[in-house]
């Protein structure tokens, strides 16, 4: 068993004397885990940004993000994602992968921060005392003792409590919904077509609440029947899709009448004893769940600054013999001050929506683009490629390019879309929010 990436420890949650042998439902519960966080809060929205090609494109996104988990596995390569990337792509492989990789966590610390800072700004009794940017800070205040402490192992436990009360609160907007709203009808913006703006929200919210394919190969590698690592790529691939479309379409039925917001816990009035209770223990998970994310944050920064005396590690390669951690007064600045960055841009930032559209069209590098690359590049040194027809490996070589192609305008092109949008927002208001004079 190849050793473990700092991205599998908060997804297998075991100890190295357990990570080996766990079963097919653990394999699976592990992959959804890996993919459920904050985005799924934002779905309900840009379902309706997407207007009738949502539900397409999602199963569409769904069937190829399955896809690529498989291209991983059928490489047969022992080791991390970057480990493959290593030997497909070399070194320039490896730094693109981990760049994106930096972005992306660094990217989902902010999110955690700026649906805590909303929802404790949302609360009338909150509202009144500060503004969301000054919540954002103190968020970065409550949270510098939980990302400097020395041992993250009870990191586990945070990532199932954190994804229980996210169920339970999703729960809550669901029947607030059917309370307040009545029974769900089909939102008459899934009947028309969406603006290019629009699918390019959704688009990005939905890959960014996609995206586990760097936990693909350590949760194969820890399965007691590695062979069956496909098909639990296949179910928890189905059981993500399933829940997304429940929660985006349930969401856009309830609550397209009153308009339903980016942070779809937000369309439980505020003033409610319900409002109160969900928002607050959404906001104190969602600040549990950030040392969550800064495990592997800080491994690959870390990484990033060379050690004394030591050859350049990679933080996502595993060497072959145990290396030594870092020690803790050296990563602790490194902490406070990733920590303080994701403190600035959460105060700086507040529409969530476009915040994960643009996560998502980054994390698509990973998830999309780098498989079918790593896949076709690796086709002829597999020996199950050389045992396979002709017929099949030209069209799987055909269908590596073509979604190589797919996987490039999947980051670029909503990307550029997103960009733009929230340039046109910024020019369209001056300072404090007013129209430019």
């Amino acid at each position: 068993m190849a050793p473990r990436s700092p991205l599998a420890a908060p997804l297998l949650g075991a100890s190295e004397g357990q990570l080996s042998g766990i079963g097919f439902t653990a394999a699976v519960l592990s992959l959804v885990k890996g993919c459920i966080g904050a985005g799924v809060m934002a779905l309900p929205w840009a379902t309706i940004q997407g207007g009738a090609a949502s539900a397409p494109a999602l199963i569409l996104l769904g069937a190829w993000n399955g896809y690529t988990g498989w291209l991983l596995l059928d490489c047969d390569a022992p080791g991390s994602y970057s480990d493959l990337v290593r030997l497909a792509l070399g070194r320039g492989g490896v730094v693109l992968l981990e760049g994106s990789l930096l972005v992306v966590l660094f990217g989902v610390c902010v999110s955690f921060q700026v649906q805590a800072a909303t929802l404790l700004s949302s609360l009338p009794s909150l509202g009144r005392l500060a503004s969301h940017d000054v919540y954002a800070l103190i968020t970065g205040a409550a949270l510098l003792p939980l990302v400097l402490q020395r041992s993250f192992s009870g990191i586990a436990a945070i990532s199932i409590a954190a994804l229980a009360v996210l169920c339970l609160g999703l729960t809550a907007v669901g029947l607030w919904g059917l309370w307040a709203e009545g029974a769900p009808t089909l939102p008459p913006q899934l009947l028309e077509p969406p603006t290019a703006h629009g699918f390019a929200d959704f688009l990005g919210v939905a890959a960014f609440s996609f995206g586990g394919q760097v936990f693909v190969l350590p949760v194969r590698d820890a399965m007691a029947r590695p062979r069956l690592a496909a098909t639990a790529v296949g179910v928890s691939t189905a059981a993500i899709l399933a829940v997304y479309a429940a929660v985006g379409a349930g969401g856009a039925s309830l609550f397209w009448r009153a308009g339903v917001k980016q942070l779809v816990l937000l369309n439980i009035e505020p003033g409610s004893p319900c409002a109160s209770l969900v928002y607050s223990c959404s906001a104190a998970v969602a600040l549990l769940s950030v040392p969550l994310v800064f495990v592997p944050l800080v491994g690959i920064a870390s990484g990033l600054l060379p050690a004394p005396s030591e050859p350049r590690l990679s933080a996502l390669a595993p060497s072959p013999q145990p290396q030594p951690m870092q020690p803790w007064r050296r990563e602790a600045p490194l902490r406070a001050l990733l920590l303080l960055l994701t403190s600035a841009a959460a105060a700086a930032t507040r529409d969530f929506g476009l915040l994960t559209g643009i996560l998502g069209c980054l994390a698509n590098l990973s998830a999309l683009l780098l498989p079918p690359l790593i896949h076709l590049r690796l086709r002829g040194r597999r020996p199950a490629s050389a045992a396979r027809p002709a017929a099949v490996r030209t069209a799987l070589a055909a269908t590596d390019a073509l979604l190589l192609l797919a996987g490039f305008a999947s980051c670029a092109g909503p990307a550029l879309l997103i960009v733009q949008q929230l340039a046109r927002r910024a020019g369209e208001e001056g300072p404090e929010g007013l129209p430019p004079a």
